[in-house]
């Protein structure tokens, strides 16, 4: 790949088709050059970007050694910076929804047809647990032209708006305030200057579209070429000049990182200023930017990954059988949402908000529909009040957890499932495909707790299900919607007692889901696999060999902060991963 990735100084030279749908001709081979992008940027020797390891038990800093995170950073591989892979990153759909309404804020009419163009983009795969993953954000077919067809519409309305250049063409002239919203735009939208070449190449495009046209037309020919640049479209970045193996970002790509890692979007006039005063360098520097960030109202777009580790924005999805449920009150799945939205921010904005809290908490947020969902008294109106809801346990009895059963009764395996895997990190296989769980057919009048009891006897089952029943009966005193009972679906009494096994560290009986999240709570393995999945998430990738010092660092940090959520936050932009990058070394033949 060339030094910079800069595929406009060659589309200019692309005939253009001013008739019908004019950008039609040109914008596939714009397309075709994001796509080619895809990949090539990576770390030397060829680090892994996918899928890693397993997410097993291991603890931070040692998941092969055994050694604790403080003997890791003093090992000698960690006194030089070990950055870890750094994949070339397409924005996410949330990050490119969010990079385009920073783009157009102020301008009429254009949040709603980004809003419009974004609905038609198809899923981000999953990738142990989240949709951001850079190995699997790759442009296909159908992604390329959804892209194109949200420039063609984004395009169309902002040209046309009031509000998106800010000269008057009929005094400056239509070239000069032209080449000035490029400048300013361009700047924006690609989290840097332009060269001078890139510059040219757009002013090259205005005069082409705006030719036998109007200056409007000019601009969203630009605007149009602007959105489909991998300049925009991915997180580019190339880093220092550097002779060696590492080096560091430039500070250009250092905002990028912070403003994407924190709020999901662009950087904003502060962050700009910063990077061209050259004051994203120290750790201090960048520690001051980060708090001033998370104080921000953006930092609540930090949710997603709240969102995406929970499963919350699956609720959108429930279903149950009106004839077992018959009295839920309307718009419940958005409800519970909005209840652990809530509830989890709140921790996350205390700065003794912490990793404890959120899985014990007895208290949470309702409004009145939802206080009467689950007999809460003394709520009304729709506003969101914390209300004490003494033997809750945090998320862990959140309607939004307890919600992941089935039409007409709870699923303890699903339940099980859940605590197993996000947090604990732990791995279930799948069931072979010619494997169905009956349990209708294990008995009749018995409990589902006792028939899943019958269903480990059989050997072939049992190695996996003694991973997630015995956690999922701790949550049987609460329905398939989130409500206290003394009964199940049965009309049997529920039993709540369970041992839980293969563990490192809550292994033994317990007695109901306050007691587990207490266990969880005081946990190395949970606290370690929380790490892990911050790690995940906001680095978009999972953990390498070469990231051990990083997780180590993340490990210690956490524990020194009492374990607090956002001080965990402001640790992930400290570590060799996010202030170093490897160098990329030109392709010898």
């Amino acid at each position: 790949m060339e030094e910079t990735v800069n595929p406009e100084q060659h589309t200019h030279r692309f005939p253009f088709e001013l008739t019908g749908s004019r950008f039609r001709r040109a914008a596939p081979l714009l397309l075709a050059l994001v796509a080619a992008c895809n990949g090539q940027i990576g770390g030397p020797g060829g680090e892994d970007t996918g899928p890693g390891p397993g997410a097993g038990s291991g603890g931070v800093g040692e998941p092969e050694s055994g050694q604790p995170p403080e003997d890791v950073l003093a090992s000698p591989f960690c006194q030089t910076p070990q950055p870890g892979a750094a994949p070339l990153r397409r924005l996410s759909n949330d990050e490119y929804t969010n990079t385009l309404k920073d783009l157009f804020a102020g301008v009429p009419g254009v949040a709603s047809t980004i809003d419009a163009a974004v609905a038609t983009f198809p899923n981000e795969p999953e990738s142990l647990g989240f949709r951001n993953n850079a190995a699997f954000l790759t442009v296909g077919s159908l992604v390329a032209q959804k892209y194109l067809d949200a420039a063609e519409q984004i395009s169309a309305v902002a040209a046309k708006a009031p509000g998106l250049v800010s000269c008057d063409p009929a005094a400056l002239g239509e070239l000069e305030c032209a080449r000035d919203f490029i400048r300013t735009f361009g700047a924006k939208a690609y989290r840097r200057p332009l060269t001078e070449a890139e510059v040219q190449s757009y002013e090259e495009r205005f005069t082409a579209g705006a030719d036998g046209y109007t200056f409007q037309d000019g601009i969203e020919w630009v605007v149009f070429s602007m959105l489909q640049s991998p300049n925009v479209l991915y997180r580019v970045e190339l880093g220092k000049e550097s002779a060696g193996d590492v080096t560091e970002p430039t500070p250009y790509e250092m905002a990028s990182r912070l403003s994407y890692l924190l709020w999901q979007s662009p950087p904003d006039e502060e962050l700009a200023r910063a990077a061209a005063a050259d004051e994203l360098a120290t750790p201090d520097q960048i520690e001051a930017q980060v708090r001033r960030m998370l104080a921000d109202p953006k930092a609540d777009r930090l949710f997603e990954y709240f969102d995406q580790w929970l499963d919350i924005d699956l609720l959108s999805g429930m279903t149950r059988d009106p004839a077992v449920y018959p009295d839920l009150v309307s718009g419940l799945p958005a409800l519970l949402q909005e209840e652990t939205r809530a509830f989890v921010m709140s921790v996350f904005a205390d700065p003794g908000g912490s990793f404890g809290e959120l899985l014990t908490a007895d208290h949470s947020f309702v409004n009145g529909a939802l206080a009467r969902h689950y007999g809460v008294n003394g709520v009304s109106g729709d506003g969101f009040v914390r209300v004490d809801m003494p033997g809750r346990s945090g998320v862990l009895t959140q309607g939004m957890l307890l919600t992941r059963d089935k039409a007409t009764r709870t699923s303890i395996v699903r339940r099980g499932l859940k605590v197993r895997t996000d947090l604990l990190c732990g791995l279930v296989p799948a069931p072979p495909n010619n494997v169905q769980l009956d349990l209708e057919g294990l008995g009749e009048g018995l409990s589902q707790r006792e028939r899943l009891e019958r269903h480990r006897t059989d050997p072939t089952c049992a190695g996996c299900h003694q991973m997630m029943d015995p956690i999922g009966v701790v949550f049987e005193s609460f329905d398939a919607v989130g409500r206290f009972r003394t009964t199940d679906e049965d009309g049997k009494p529920v039993d709540t007692s369970s041992t839980i096994a293969y563990t490192r560290d809550i292994d033994g009986p317990v007695a109901n889901a306050a007691e587990l999240g207490q266990r969880l709570a005081e946990s190395e393995e949970a606290r370690a696999c929380y790490v892990l999945q911050n790690f995940r998430f906001f680095y978009g990738r999972d953990r390498t060999d070469a990231d051990r010092c990083s997780m180590a660092a993340l490990s210690v940090a956490f524990q020194e902060s009492g374990y607090s959520l956002s001080e965990l936050v402001v640790a992930l932009t400290r570590t060799d991963a996010f202030r170093y990058r490897p160098v990329i070394h030109p392709e010898r033949p």
